[in-house]
């Protein structure tokens, strides 16, 4: 009975040791990546960015109506903020 309780307060900390430090690398790439948002979008006279992320958007929405609720969004996407300017090359 202890060795239960002891094993599930070791997981209970593991898991939310994982989640502090998924927060903070969150955060950290956010904080890392804002500026080059920031020129990005005042570099985007066409509206070619804001179009893409609409567009994003609805097919994000309408395929997470169909899709399972335990898929994960893959870590990559907030790394690479100009991932959509490829047709540029």
């Amino acid at each position: 009975m202890q060795m239960l309780l002891v094993e599930k307060l070791a997981l209970t900390f593991v898991g939310d040791a994982y989640a502090l430090a998924t927060g903070f690398g969150k955060i950290l790439v956010k904080t890392a990546t804002a500026p080059i948002e920031r020129i990005a979008r005042a570099c985007d006279v066409a509206g070619v960015l804001s179009d893409r992320r609409a567009k994003a958007n609805v097919t994000r929405f309408h395929s997470s109506r169909h899709a399972p609720t335990s898929r994960r969004t893959s870590p990559r996407r907030c790394l690479f903020p100009f991932r959509s300017l490829n047709h540029l090359t």
